[in-house]
């Protein structure tokens, strides 16, 4: 669905601050994961954790889960609300889609094309805050830092037109927030223009809005963000090799240390989200801008697109935080 372009405006402005800033994600703030037809675990070795609420909508299941209503499964467990298939997932998902509007029609700074590039390789296993576009597949391939360099409300943008793909045992972390001011104002956003493959012991951080699925390998990890996806998400269970068993997690809190968050393991706190009104200014100039260029998003078609489409008649929109 297309929004009149006032309306794209009024709900970029809310949604985003551009040079620094955060995308909020309203109701789907409390949520960890969200798909419009599956959230599915492995009944064996399927301990996964999800740390948050779950949300399907508009016509979906859950199934591997321990609460009967996603199958009374004996392993999986979800910390917050389930919605499946009724109004306040429908609201989740409609607060997602403008938030992911609002990522692609964030303009300032000036984006970095990494197409052709791994992220974690040398040369690009340490970045500041920013916009970094891919226009294949995007992969992650090793160890990726992300530096705040003491910006006090760091944020970095991930979209790709294609894949997101880790390799096992990759990982990602933000580090240098200032003494942990900086930590609680970050954030960390990947744009998948097509599926997600979190690999085996990924560990992750960051909020991932996929078109079509995400998918967790065995072991693999978001402590640190969210899985909204436009199809599905699907989660393996333990990796069976790793010392112990090592779950599935999705959780929409973090650990913080002194001086950044990783994905190392989940923990207290929320997953770090500044707010928007300090921002508001750069905010209001990207869309100023955009409006000027005819409406053109970051790929040249109409910022209005989303790759989170809502269901036909289905009269919601989607997620975000």
């Amino acid at each position: 669905m297309r929004l009149p372009a006032f309306s794209t405006l009024a709900l970029s402005l809310l949604a985003v601050s551009a040079r620094a800033g955060t995308i909020s994600f309203g109701t789907a703030n409390s949520y960890a994961v969200i798909a419009q037809t599956l959230v599915s675990n492995a009944t064996t070795f399927g301990d996964t954790v999800i740390t948050g609420s779950v949300g399907i909508s508009p016509s979906g299941s859950c199934t591997g889960f321990v609460p009967a209503i996603c199958g009374s499964a004996a392993a999986g467990t979800i910390s917050g609300e389930i919605h499946i298939n009724d109004g306040v997932a429908g609201t989740a998902l409609a607060d997602a889609e403008a938030a992911e509007n609002a990522l692609l029609a964030t303009v300032i700074p000036a984006p970095t094309n990494l197409t052709g590039h791994d992220l974690g390789s040398p040369g690009y296993a340490l970045l500041a805050p920013g916009i970094y576009t891919f226009t294949s597949a995007a992969q992650l391939t090793g160890a990726l830092t992300l530096a705040a360099g003491g910006n006090l409300a760091p944020l970095w943008i991930f979209e790709t037109t294609s894949t997101l793909i880790t390799a096992s045992d990759a990982s990602v972390v933000v580090t240098d927030t200032t003494g942990g001011a900086g930590a609680a104002a970050a954030g960390v956003y990947w744009v998948v223009g097509s599926q997600a493959i979190l690999g085996s012991n990924t560990a992750f951080l960051g909020n991932i809005l996929a078109e079509t699925n995400i998918s967790f390998l065995p072991g693999a990890q978001d402590t640190c963000g969210r899985a909204f996806a436009d199809t599905s998400v699907t989660l393996a269970g333990d990796n069976s090799a790793a010392s112990g068993g090592r779950p599935n997690v999705v959780s929409d809190t973090c650990t913080q240390s002194a001086n950044g968050f990783s994905g190392a393991g989940s923990g207290s706190g929320a997953t770090p989200e500044p707010g928007t009104l300090a921002l508001l200014s750069s905010g209001l100039l990207a869309m100023v801008f955009l409006a000027f260029r005819g409406g053109a998003g970051r790929y040249g078609v109409p910022s209005s697109r989303r790759y989170m489409s809502s269901a036909s008649g289905s009269g919601s929109t989607r997620c975000s935080r």
